[in-house]
């Protein structure tokens, strides 16, 4: 037959070298002067010797809490700090010895159900978002996809038309011009500037749908400095001319090679003059240049305007996007222009940025990597 104080000493070194939960001695001003082995592994080093209300934390610490521990047999729940960081909410109850009291702390289990079945609903609710997310992506990339597809077919099928009412708006100015009264001549000019305005917003559309649709194809070759800049130099002279604006061309490395879509590289470098162009007023100069470096070809176009400010320049190169500064001559802009650009040059593995202070002009660059090409040797 088993002896009280035997059993008694056997639950007393259980509970204190292994069990599974809180055993801490409290002196009569509520300090702890003693811990048992979890005790240990749980809780702060610096435990012994502070006071126990230290080891609540300051949400969930009562303002009686000597009146609670008056209490034999009652479970508070209180919220205590561990070593690791992260608290802990645990069921206490006091035990009144000689001299002082013990505690003895274990976990909460039926908070422990509860937080289990809130996690358990929560990963529920989860995993039902997630579904409703993905079909809903779905179902806006069908929709995206239509988009480009009306988008292109109705940017298709305005080319034409736009394109024959510009043709016949100029044989009309050249056949008909000195006939014509001023006022009538401006009326025809401001048609083909509408016109143009137009076709070129289709031709951004078409570029767009194309880009979006992934559909976007580059027919790269090795190509020359020399050979771009040469695309370039009609119709970005003709876009300077029509406003006044000098066009300066410092390309220096004329032969150098990259592998890219020459036609592609053009159409950029067009845009950034004709941007330039529209916020430069006559008499200023823009610049074209090509600098080579060890191992990547940088061309800028720079302007005289009135340059953009840190935040304009964040939000540039995105769709739509404008800059607060107005165009000297109130051109028309879609704002797709750049997007275009941006998305040319990554599918030239390049970069493009833009380089600004405001009042100090603005200069728009793009860098290629270089492509060498290698001299044949003569036979011997």
């Amino acid at each position: 037959m088993f002896e009280a104080a035997a059993i008694a000493e056997a639950l007393r070194n259980f509970v204190w070298d292994s069990a599974p939960v809180l055993a801490l001695g409290l002196d009569e001003n509520l300090c702890v002067t003693a811990i048992n082995a979890q005790s240990q592994r749980v809780l702060p080093a610096t435990t012994v010797g502070q006071p126990l209300a230290e080891l609540l934390v300051a949400f969930n610490r009562p303002d009686d809490l000597a009146a609670r521990i008056r209490q034999p047999g009652a479970v508070h729940r209180f919220t205590i700090s561990t070593a690791s960081g992260m608290p802990e909410t645990l069921g206490f109850r006091f035990f009144p010895l000689p001299g002082g009291t013990l505690a003895v702390a274990g976990l909460d289990f039926a908070e422990q159900q509860q937080l289990r079945t809130e996690v358990l609903k929560l990963n529920s609710d989860l995993n039902n978002l997630t579904r409703q997310l993905h079909q809903t992506n779905a179902e806006l990339r069908e929709l995206n996809q239509l988009k480009n597809q009306f988008l292109g077919m109705a940017a298709h099928d305005l080319r034409a038309p736009v394109g024959l009412l510009i043709s016949y708006n100029e044989f009309v100015l050249e056949e008909a011009g000195e006939t014509l009264s001023a006022e009538h001549r401006g009326f025809l000019q401001t048609c083909r500037a509408t016109a143009e305005g137009m076709k070129q917003l289709i031709e951004n559309f078409l570029d767009v749908a194309v880009i979006e649709s992934g559909q976007l194809r580059l027919e790269c070759a090795p190509v020359t400095v020399a050979e771009i800049i040469a695309g370039v130099r009609p119709l970005a002279g003709l876009i300077a001319g029509k406003k006044q604006i000098e066009l300066i061309v410092a390309a220096a490395d004329e032969a150098r090679t990259v592998c890219g879509d020459a036609a592609k590289l053009q159409q950029v470098l067009v845009n950034f003059i004709s941007n330039a162009v529209q916020h430069s007023v006559p008499g200023q100069r823009v610049w074209l240049t090509v600098r080579g470096e060890p191992t990547q070809l940088i061309f800028a176009v720079r302007d005289e305007g009135q340059g953009l400010s840190p935040a304009e320049q964040a939000r540039l190169f995105a769709p739509f996007a404008r800059a607060g500064t107005k165009k000297t001559a109130g051109e028309r802009s879609t704002g797709l222009g750049l997007a275009i650009a941006r998305q040319v040059i990554a599918a030239h593995g390049g970069r493009i940025w833009v380089e600004s202070e405001p009042g100090h002009g603005a200069t728009f660059l793009f860098a290629l990597p270089i492509q060498e090409t290698t001299q044949p040797t003569e036979p011997t």
